[in-house]
């Protein structure tokens, strides 16, 4: 089994949304040869290929409430906002820059 299939077996059996903390630890379990950033960006492009994932925000409503706001764009262009993301955030944040979440379960679209 892939990584990008595991990922998205966590997604259908667990929670609505995954943070980019969660996927690069099941990334780095799953090993490789190629530096783990690399490997990040094949597996959500792989996964958002697949049609089943999107990839976005998590955006709180009230305390307690939130929804996921998926982007818009191509493959590509989302993975790359995922890249800009993480190079924006700091420190903890990081691990939250971008979500994951079955297409499905998605709140809204830009």
């Amino acid at each position: 089994m892939t990584t990008a299939d595991d990922i998205l077996e966590v997604l259908r059996d667990g929670p609505d949304m995954l943070d980019r903390g969660i996927v690069v630890q099941l990334v780095a379990d799953g090993g490789g040869d190629s530096p783990l950033e690399s490997r990040v960006e094949a597996v959500l492009a792989d996964l958002l290929t697949s049609g089943h994932v999107e990839i976005g925000e998590e955006k709180e409503l009230s305390p307690g409430a939130s929804e996921f706001v998926a982007w818009k764009g191509t493959v590509e262009e989302r993975v790359r906002r995922a890249q800009e993301a993480v190079r924006a955030a700091a420190g903890h944040d990081k691990g939250f820059a971008y979500w994951l979440c079955l297409r499905g379960r998605v709140d809204r679209y830009e």
